[in-house]
């Protein structure tokens, strides 16, 4: 059989979904679509280009549910890749054409939550370009961000203010300053204040104290006003004699809440006296807030109040119509527990992803529990521990020193040079040398642990720290103290900033959890940030063709070494790179292949495929991404075995539900170069039909022939994960937690078992007794408390798996 016959029979069709005949409908639809545009004084240009897009994606797709929803998405789509004119002023262009998110939503009776599901249905469908998609996709992250500092301000306005019962009753006109109002204009005001520069939006704890700052402010406002009715008599952070007579302006000015707060009382106060008192003086330079300027107070004086809520409401629609931002006020016109905010919810308050690889690496659970994640705490604890263990650093240890005052110089040079990249790529200068400060400080801590270890393998480590060694872990320190604040700075920005590559900087980070994790100020969270941009050094960028990888592949003897090969105890070089590759492809195989319900031999016969594709067609790899050649082996694995099912969209779809999954790696696969060095992109089933399968077609059908001669061809052996070891649990205590095998049964007759959402409250409580007590426990008789016996000190094995 030829080669082009062979290609053709494992080729795969375009995938699109079922067609929609939209004549007959389509008068009506143009109708409805003009008079939504009508409703919105939409300019021509942006209808035509909108409507023209929905014809297009109808010729392909069914559109589901309520059409006004896609007319939505289509004119959102259509108006945010247009600019507009303005007159004045330094900017000549403001993004989008000035109709507001929310009067499209409005207009469409579409809520914010349904928008985020079928916006990005919609890129899908018009396959609307990547730079478009990843605006989405950061204009979405910062929104959830918004939503939950939101959900932390409607919680602690609610704790210092008070709606007072009459305004309840009469809810008004009021020539003083209302509950509903002072509510609007406290998260107005931080809404403006987080976007005036310098900016002060670049991590979630900044953002916080931020907001902080404004409730504290208001608050000193309405003490000032004497506005006892708007006040909580119950809030612990009241000033003793707050409704007495003689409380005057001075002692509301000098009385902070913040540390009632904010846990990081410090940072939150010096953003007090410095970044949020600088907003507030050109606030009211600009004239967006009016008041007393010197002491801050008159906000929501009777004569006040009216024209900051309007000024504060112009100057942040003219912010949200110039960048093109969602309008976050969308937020406090739902009540806290609507189903619209239920729905948000689930999104912004989960906990980062868990990666397939290395799971075993991760710390235990800090507490086992059912509380939601909360991310405000969870980035204040991340940086507290940071802070509590490696703060007092704030130079080379003395062992450290032991390299000699070359190494050192050496050392504190390249640092040095670092510190000047980060603190000019750094938007704001006073947050750059904070956080800076602290990646130093977890630098020389990590270097002195590292150094410790590796000393007893190699005595004259100590005087041959290399430059590049020194420069990567100054990286990943720098990385995690980003990632611990929740930063907007995301990996791989570091990269750029230090000038350096994926290939070397994937080498630091399992040596970094190594020696992170034992002293616990590596949280759970950390590590996973961690595993996940390993995951991505190895599914792509080391792939890249800028990568020194290719110098060392290209020097390495051709077929590259095969899983077998590289699983050893003693490998260097490529070998340890392809055995983390070989694990992560072998993962995702696995867990798709489970998706798809391909069992019995199938996940092992289609990773012999993917491995093939690595040792000896390597280049399918260079500029891709290995979750592509693991659909593309999937697929011809189902055709070559002639299966009906599952359809490659099948296995897009499966793709879509793991947990590094991203729609640009089957919406854009590199396929080559033009001459003029203009790169090509298409989509996956074009790189399998025209890339993937004239390379790869001879050797699956030959493999997977089952014939006399080749029916019992070895299956090449996949990885195998490590053991997970016992982890303990809590520090300073002697409690290990390990997984569970199928059936096992407990061998002592007095142990304490606590099986997750199954055992009652109780023995969870006997089980703390013991953990926090001295080491004895109580063993009851009946139901009388008070008869009880002292037993020894006994070990525990908990039975339930790590979660």
């Amino acid at each position: 059989m030829s080669n082009d016959v062979q290609e053709q029979e494992v080729g795969a069709e375009v995938v699109t979904s079922a067609s929609a005949s939209i004549e007959d409908g389509q008068e009506s639809m143009r109708c409805k679509f003009e008079n939504l545009c009508r409703d919105l004084n939409m300019d021509s240009q942006t209808e035509e280009e909108a409507f023209k897009m929905l014809i297009e994606v109808l010729q392909h797709y069914s559109l589901e549910g309520e059409i006004m929803h896609w007319f939505c998405c289509a004119l959102f789509a259509a108006c945010r890749q247009s600019t507009t004119p303005t007159v004045g002023g330094q900017d000549t262009v403001v993004m989008g054409n000035c109709v507001p998110l929310n009067n499209l939503l409005r207009s469409c009776q579409m809520s914010i939550y349904e928008f985020k599901k079928k916006i990005k249905l919609w890129c899908d469908m018009a396959n609307l370009p990547q730079d478009f998609i990843q605006q989405i996709e950061e204009l979405e992250r910062k929104f959830s961000i918004t939503f939950t500092l939101y959900k932390k301000y409607r919680v602690i306005f609610e704790q210092v203010f008070l709606c007072p019962p009459n305004e309840k009753k009469h809810p008004k006109y009021s020539v003083k300053c209302t509950y509903i109002k002072l509510d609007d204009i406290c998260w107005r005001l931080f809404l403006c204040a987080k976007n005036q520069k310098p900016t002060t939006t670049l991590d979630l704890v900044t953002s916080y104290n931020l907001m902080m700052c404004c409730i504290d402010l208001i608050f000193a406002n309405v003490l000032a006003e004497k506005r006892t009715d708007l006040i909580n008599p119950k809030f612990e952070g009241l000033p003793s004699n707050w409704n007495a007579a003689d409380f005057d302006e001075t002692q509301a000015r000098n009385h902070c809440i913040l540390k009632y707060f904010c846990e990081m009382t410090d940072e939150a106060k010096a953003m007090k006296a410095n970044v949020f008192s600088k907003i507030m003086q050109s606030f009211f330079q600009t004239n967006t807030i009016f008041g007393k300027k010197d002491t801050l107070l008159g906000l929501v004086a009777n004569e006040n109040f009216e024209r900051n809520l309007k000024s504060l409401n112009i100057s942040y629609e003219q912010y949200v119509l110039s960048v093109g931002e969602f309008d976050e006020r969308i937020l406090a016109a739902y009540p806290l527990d609507a189903g619209e905010h239920s729905n948000l919810n689930e999104q912004a308050l989960r906990p980062p992803v868990t990666p397939l690889t290395r799971k075993q690496d991760l710390p235990a659970q800090p507490v086992m529990s059912e509380q939601k994640f909360e991310p405000v705490a969870n980035a204040t604890n991340n940086v507290k521990k940071l802070s509590a263990n490696i703060s007092r650093i704030t130079g080379p240890t003395d062992f450290v020193k032991k390299a000699g005052e070359e190494e050192i110089a050496k050392m504190e040079n390249l640092i040095a040079q670092k510190e000047r990249a980060f603190l000019k790529a750094y938007p704001m200068r006073s947050e750059a040398e904070n956080r800076f400060r602290l990646a130093k400080s977890l630098y020389f801590y990590l270097v002195d642990l590292i150094l410790r270890a590796e000393i007893k393998n190699n005595p004259d480590i100590l005087h041959k720290i290399s430059n590049k060694f020194i420069v990567v872990l100054l990286a990943c320190c720098t990385e995690l103290v980003l990632e611990a604040y929740n930063t907007e700075l995301k990996f791989p920005w570091i990269l750029e900033c230090f000038s350096i590559n994926a290939f070397e900087f994937h080498k630091i980070i399992e040596i970094v959890v190594r020696h992170g994790s034992p002293d616990g100020w590596l949280t759970r969270s950390l590590v996973k940030h961690l595993n996940s941009i390993e995951e991505t050094c190895l599914e792509s960028l080391a792939w890249l063709s800028s990568s020194p990888a290719w110098d060392i592949i290209g020097n390495t003897p051709q077929p590259l070494p095969t899983c077998k090969e590289v699983n050893k105890d003693k490998a260097a070089g490529v070998q340890i790179f392809l055995r983390k590759v070989y694990l992560l492809g072998w993962l995702r195989i696995s867990k798709m292949c489970a998706e798809l319900n391909l069992s019995e031999k199938k996940p092992d016969k289609i990773w012999t495929i993917f491995e093939h594709s690595i040792t000896h067609e390597t280049n399918l790899m260079q500029d891709r991404h290995l979750d592509q050649i693991i659909m593309c082996a999937i697929y011809i694995y189902i055709r070559v075995t002639k299966m009906e099912e599952p359809k490659f969209i099948d296995i897009m779809r499966a793709y879509r539900n793991q947990p590094q999954a991203v729609n640009s790696v089957y919406r854009e696969v590199f396929i080559n170069t033009k001459k003029d060095g203009e790169r090509v992109y298409r989509d996956i089933i074009h790189f399998y039909n025209y890339t993937y399968v004239p390379k790869m077609t001879e050797f699956c059908i030959n493999y997977l022939k089952e014939t006399a001669d080749n029916v019992n061809l070895l299956l090449s052996p996949h990885p195998i994960e490590r053991t997970v070891l016992p982890k303990k649990l809590i520090h300073n205590h002697s409690l290990f937690v390990t997984n569970m095998q199928k059936n096992e049964k407990q061998n002592s007759p007095d142990e304490i078992v606590y099986i997750i959402n199954i055992s009652p409250a109780k023995q969870l409580e006997d089980m703390n007794k013991v953990v926090r007590g001295t080491g004895k426990r109580m063993l009851r008789f009946g139901d009388d408390p008070g008869l009880a016996v002292v037993e020894p000190k006994r070990n525990m094995r908990d039975q339930q798996p790590q979660r």
